[in-house]
């Protein structure tokens, strides 16, 4: 078991996955992978000016002004290296640095070494060891040997081992600066930093340490949702070319019996005709025959006429002049009643064609494909961070309207947001007036924060701190009385002049902040883990006014100001629909401001132009108006909010609407 975790440890951490040999310079990206620091430049070189992603993750990696090499340096990684080292022969099997000896790190002859210096971390041949000792600097350094490093009887003197240096002055790392948030050597105390806030690395240390293991927990607990998301997708995966399978194979049968079917009608048809035919048949034959006769009655009434006529003598024509005229009108009588008779009972033979679509109405007889969502057992969401609680269902009623237009305490200059603190509090933006006002439940002011800047948008952590947006590329972080903690700044903005607007908090603790047209993902301390930007006015493009939100899947949901619609993006950044467009009609949007999600992850959206605020499904299909200007009093939305009790808080330019739902 130890082996075998040694040796991943060796795969991951030890070797840089670029030129897949021991680190040097080791360089440690924002999204926590590592790699050599003149592999990153090689590549950086290879790329736009100024950009460079991360080779296994491809996130983009902010650099800073002295580009590669003021990324953090990797220190865990020359300690993981000796730990390796020291680790003593399993199984009777020799490793080849073991067979081959380990050669002195203090000079260029290549000589194996004996000794190894726990504080240099150097490894020393004979002469280099004589001559460590004899230096005043190093000759109380604890020095032991080779065989002693590899039996493990010190692992845990090398495990605590600082190995941190200042890289300006190539000291030991013993401070850390609250004020710059970088660890200091004691030169830099007393110089660089003399004015600043330090404390010592160990105390800085053990407050980090319990910040992080309480992060820890819920990022172990992320992990294991992904597993399981993983799996559940697997399980999705294998069934899925079943199901395509099967899918077919009832095309298959129906198409089948559908050619059964036209086949069966076609032969009833068909005997039909032939039915039809053989009695016409008949019906032709006897009208043949009856003509036939007629004729010949006709023709044997003509000829004795005609001899009557051309050799009778007077009295001969006198004497059958009675029987010959009623002959012949009985002869012409009979012929013109038998052909109308006749006549009666002939008719043409059409055929009869439906006037239809045959390729779309055999579409609708062999039926649709349908897809139906899987339901998932699992979520993505350890932690419900700034999902909205409540939920949209029924009419809203309102209970107060709170402020007016003005600059005293309670009065309001184009509130843009709103968040509900751990206590049930509610703090407003006011953008013009610069501040940040506390209310009560009842909408009451309690206080207010003045800032240097206008803020846009807050949000509320269930630590108790809050995060505010409006000041170029920072996020100011505030505990629950409003007092300043940090700043994150947020490096790798396109557009200079726009300033940190819409930010969302996920269920994985990220942040979502849009600065202009772009829109960035990052770590809970505020290191970015990718951005996602596209400008244009595309279904999947974005404007320079945007609001973010996200969902209890972690999706990030975009209100696009200037292209009048809404943007739905996955956790990872990749785009999944657009809904809305340009209007005032029912689903369309007319400078749509602020987005907010609700506990059953309908999308509601402050239409800022249309006086309204819209709902809609998580797929993106429009539901209702849930407020208007003619019903409620909207005019100009700016800013949405639901709360835990049941409360939905709209504002415009001047005041804040609640209502019940």
């Amino acid at each position: 078991m130890a082996s075998n975790a040694f040796s991943e440890i060796t795969e991951e951490f030890l070797v840089c996955q670029i030129c897949l040999e021991d680190f040097r310079q080791p360089k440690v990206l924002p999204c926590l992978h590592t790699f050599c620091q003149p592999c990153l430049e090689r590549l950086l070189a290879t790329e736009p000016v100024g950009k460079l992603s991360c080779p296994e993750c491809r996130q983009d990696v902010p650099l800073p002004e002295n580009g590669v090499q003021g990324l953090k340096s990797n220190f865990l990684v020359g300690k993981l290296h000796d730990i390796m080292r020291q680790q003593p022969k399993v199984s009777g099997k020799t490793s080849e640095s073991q067979r081959e000896g380990i050669p002195c790190t203090a000079c260029a002859r290549g000589i194996p070494a004996e000794f190894y210096c726990v504080e240099c971390t150097d490894y020393l041949c004979n002469v280099c060891n004589d001559t460590h000792r004899g230096l005043k600097g190093t000759r109380s350094h604890k020095v032991i040997t080779i065989q002693d490093l590899q039996s493990g009887r010190i692992a845990n003197e090398i495990r605590a081992r600082e190995s941190s240096k200042c890289e300006d002055h190539n000291e030991l790392n013993k401070f850390y600066c609250d004020t710059c948030h970088r660890v200091i050597c004691l030169h830099c105390v007393v110089t660089a930093h003399k004015d600043h806030q330090y404390v010592e690395i160990e105390k800085a240390a053990e407050r980090e340490r319990a910040r992080i293991k309480a992060k820890l927990s819920t990022v172990k607990n992320t992990a294991d949702l992904h597993e399981k998301w993983i799996e559940e997708l697997q399980s999705v995966k294998n069934d899925w070319p079943l199901q395509v399978q099967r899918t077919e194979e009832q095309i298959e049968q129906q198409a089948e019996a559908i050619i059964e079917a036209v086949q069966k009608v076609k032969s009833e048809k068909i005997s039909q005709l032939r039915a039809m035919n053989a009695a016409r048949q008949k019906q032709m034959e006897a009208a043949m025959e009856a003509a036939e006769m007629n004729l010949a009655s006709a023709k044997s009434c003509a000829q004795f006429t005609d001899n009557v006529l051309e050799y009778g003598s007077p009295a001969e024509v006198m004497s059958v002049a009675g029987e010959l005229t009623a002959r012949m009108e009985q002869t012409a009588d009979e012929n013109i009643a038998k052909r109308a008779e006749l006549t009666k009972g002939f008719m043409n033979l059409t055929y009869d064609l439906t006037s239809c679509d045959l390729e779309r109405d055999v579409s609708k007889l062999i039926g649709g494909i349908k897809e139906t969502r899987v339901p998932f057992t699992s979520t993505l969401s350890p932690v419900q961070i700034n999902v909205e609680i409540g939920t949209l269902r029924g009419s809203p009623t309102l209970l107060k309207t709170v402020g007016q237009k003005g600059s005293g305490d309670g009065q309001f200059n184009f509130p843009t947001s709103l968040a509900v603190t751990t206590d049930g509090d509610y703090v407003v933006t006011d953008f013009i007036n610069s501040r940040l006002q506390f209310l009560d439940k009842d909408g009451s002011f309690k206080k207010k924060v003045e800032l240097e800047f206008s803020p846009w948008c807050v949000v509320a952590l269930t630590n108790g701190d809050l995060l505010v947006t409006g000041d170029e590329h920072k996020i100011h972080v505030l505990d629950k009385q409003g007092r300043e903690s940090h700043v994150i700044q947020v490096t790798g903005a396109a557009e200079k002049d726009q300033t940190t607007k819409g930010i969302a908090t996920d269920g994985l603790g990220r942040i979502n902040v849009t600065i202009g047209y772009q829109v960035f993902v990052l770590s809970p301390s505020g290191d970015v883990i990718f951005k996602f930007e596209d400008k244009g006015q595309g279904q999947q493009q974005l404007s320079s006014t945007l609001r973010v939100a996200v969902n209890s899947s972690n999706q990030i949901i975009i209100s696009d100001n200037d292209n009048h619609n809404l943007k739905i993006f996955d956790p990872t950044g990749r785009h999944l629909f657009t809904c809305g467009s340009h209007g005032s009609g029912p689903g369309q949007l007319h400078y749509p401001y602020c987005v907010i999600t609700d506990s059953e992850d309908n999308i509601i959206v402050a239409d800022r132009f249309n006086h309204r605020v819209s709902v809609f499904s998580r797929d993106g299909t429009f539901i209702r108006h849930v407020l208007t200007r003619g019903e409620h009093g909207l005019n100009y939305p700016v800013g949405l909010s639901l709360t835990q009790d049941g409360h939905f808080v709209v504002f415009d330019y001047y005041s804040i609407k609640i209502f019940k739902m």
